[in-house]
């Protein structure tokens, strides 16, 4: 698998390689380490889902809102320049979590929501402008693949990360005499993972502007692409909007499987860090192959009927994480959930920036970022406040159903923008 992904690689040119090194640096700690091991640190530190679901959706929040500047600042500045402030602002971050333990009451709470905000800002600016940046530094031929190549990495770098999380705790705390029932185990493991936030800001800062190219295949030179945006959606503004609203709510399956995943298995199941971790590694890991599957699935299928099959996929194996308390049902259901969003994801953003105008790239990009961070935020607050009243299986059932809703509104789209496009000949 490791050899599909390298052997790829050496066909794109260095800067293409160094943003995805930084993608991977910053994907092991924000989306594998993090992921896994800050619900579980503030378990220890004994706060409820309440403030759980509060810091992860203040942290999803800004990413959220973040986007959106993130890509319009993309459209009128230097990607690259934007790309390195995200990759610093999320070192930032990182080095301030280890030190919120220490501060005094009622100052402790606001240290550990900051931090994990900080860090996915930084993410967002990075996230957004990286998608017109690659889109820019590769040939056309090989934009497909280029976008596969950035979903598996960022897999198979969560992967590597909530191994890593699942394992660090243990090895910390068998050192020191500790517990996994202590916080210490887990702020030891946040302090460790700046060295790979180290690293991911030196690679960042030595990715250089490539002067843009003229893409064939691009919005401004295919007359007959143009015309597929005309009538009813024919407004870049409007093509934005709706496809804002249908990443919002498409995505909220895999954001409730990946906020609520851990805090079920150890609340709800009682399995071991050490398997949380090794289970959401699982997951990730699988995103890889399917995330190089995709180019040939969208060669067969289009990127429509790919977009449609995956997030299809991905909403229905919520169901059994929500009718079966099993931790192999929840294991199925998060593997699956998580797998698919890399299918889903290569697909949707290359078939959304192919329908922008470059100018509007990245604001494109900013904005559909921008629908994925609310979207967890909500699900994140959203489950936190459920799970006080309801169970578990409850808010699993929301997640599919507001998944579902996304992707029979993206069909809906396609299908009522389909008989305009026949009206319009090509140029």
């Amino acid at each position: 698998m490791l050899g599909r992904i390298l052997s790829p690689i050496r066909a794109f040119n260095t800067q293409a390689r160094l943003f995805f090194a930084v993608i991977v640096g910053l994907t092991i700690v924000v989306d594998g380490l993090y992921s896994v091991l800050l619900n579980l640190y503030l378990l220890r530190l004994d706060y409820g889902t309440e403030f759980i679901g509060l810091v992860n959706a203040v942290g999803l929040l800004t990413f959220g809102l973040t986007s959106l500047p993130a890509g319009i600042l993309g459209s009128r500045m230097s990607t690259t320049g934007l790309m390195k402030f995200g990759a610093i602002l999320s070192l930032a971050g990182g080095l301030l979590l280890p030190l919120a333990e220490w501060l005094p009451p009622g100052w402790r709470e606001a240290g550990l929501v900051i931090p994990p905000a900080l860090m996915f800002g930084g993410f967002a600016f990075f996230f957004v402008n990286g998608a017109p940046f690659l889109l820019n530094v590769v040939d056309v031929a090989y934009k497909q693949q280029a976008f596969a190549l950035k979903a598996a990495h960022w897999s198979l770098a969560g992967f590597a990360g909530s191994l890593i999380a699942g394992l660090l705790p243990g090895a910390i705390a068998g050192m020191n005499n500790w517990t996994l029932d202590d916080p210490e185990p887990f702020r030891a493991a946040f302090a460790l993972a700046n060295i790979v936030l180290l690293l991911s800001v030196w690679l960042a800062l030595r990715i250089r502007p490539l002067p843009p190219k003229a893409a064939p295949g691009s919005y401004e030179t295919n007359p007959a692409r143009a015309s597929a945006t005309s009538g009813w959606a024919s407004s870049v503004l409007m093509l934005i909007v709706i496809m804002t609203v249908i990443r919002l709510f498409q995505v909220a399956g895999s954001a409730t499987a990946m906020v609520y995943f851990n805090v079920y298995m150890d609340q709800h199941l009682a399995v071991s860090t050490a398997m949380i971790g090794a289970i959401a590694a699982i997951g990730r890991l699988t995103g890889v192959p399917t995330a190089l599957l995709t180019p040939r699935l969208v060669r067969r299928w289009g990127n429509v009927g790919v977009v449609i099959g995956a997030s299809m996929i991905a909403s229905s194996c919520l169901i059994p994480m929500a009718l079966v308390e099993h931790w192999l049902a929840a294991s199925f259901g998060y593997i699956g959930s998580i797998s698919m969003m890399s299918v889903r994801y290569t697909a949707f953003i290359v078939y959304i920036l192919d329908l922008a105008p470059r100018s509007h790239q990245a604001l494109m990009a900013g904005t559909g970022e921008a629908a994925a961070g609310l979207s967890f935020a909500m699900m994140a607050l959203g489950g936190g406040l459920l799970l006080a009243t309801f169970a578990f299986r409850d808010l699993f059932l929301l997640g599919s159903f507001i998944a579902f809703l996304g992707t029979a509104l993206f069909w809906l789209y396609v299908f009522a923008s389909k008989p305009k496009r026949k009206l319009k000949p090509a140029l």
